[in-house]
């Protein structure tokens, strides 16, 4: 009898060893804020392998990845995230990972097809914005700018963008419609100092 209690007490024991051995979800935060991305994810790949079908975790797993550089894999991580239960989170993971790896139509695709459900989100409307850029569609690019400014009119920042890609696409007078107020409200701009002689 004696020796099934301690067989008993050494199982308990070993356990709550074992238990005290394994990392928790605090502890990838903690590895994240020291950028021990790598042990971070480590750990919250340890923890959804108990739960493989929890989207927050697949969620940070893609984020995790993304921080790592590792844009494929974080693409597949916040898809598998999405379908598990959609979310605007995983959706604009995806839209970054793809604007990383220079998938400029499908980021624009996809963030277009985000502004159907959300179309007031001017972070979506921006990347947008730069994936028309980078593809030289700068009217387009000028479009998502125009929208984003209907929502915040003070956003400088934006408005310079807006210029910008105005005057790309060769609407030289609403570029500088926008370049006076510009101008006016934020003359330290660079935008302003760039097109001082065309728009000035």
């Amino acid at each position: 009898m004696k020796q099934i209690v301690m067989i008993l007490l050494l199982c308990i024991v070993a356990g709550l060893l074992l238990g005290e051995g394994k990392a928790s979800i605090t502890d990838s935060y903690n590895a994240e804020t020291a950028r021990n991305y790598s042990r971070a994810l480590q750990i919250m790949e340890e923890i959804a392998a108990n739960d493989p079908n929890d989207e927050f975790y697949q969620l940070r797993i893609g984020w995790l990845q993304y921080m790592l550089g590792r844009y494929n894999d974080a693409i597949t991580s916040y898809t598998k995230s999405n379908r598990i239960a959609s979310s605007l989170d995983a959706q604009t993971g995806i839209v970054n990972c793809q604007l990383a790896l220079g998938k400029w139509d499908e980021a624009r695709a996809l963030s277009d097809q985000i502004l159907k459900s959300h179309p007031q989100n001017i972070i979506i409307m921006g990347k947008a914005a730069y994936a028309a850029y980078m593809k030289q569609d700068y009217s387009a690019a000028a479009g998502y700018y125009s929208s984003i400014i209907k929502i915040t009119p003070w956003d400088m920042e934006i408005r310079g963008y807006l210029v910008n890609n105005l005057f790309l696409s060769k609407d030289v007078e609403n570029a500088r419609r926008h370049y006076q107020k510009l101008k006016k409200y934020y003359p330290d701009s660079p935008i302003v100092k760039e097109y001082a002689k065309t728009l000035g």
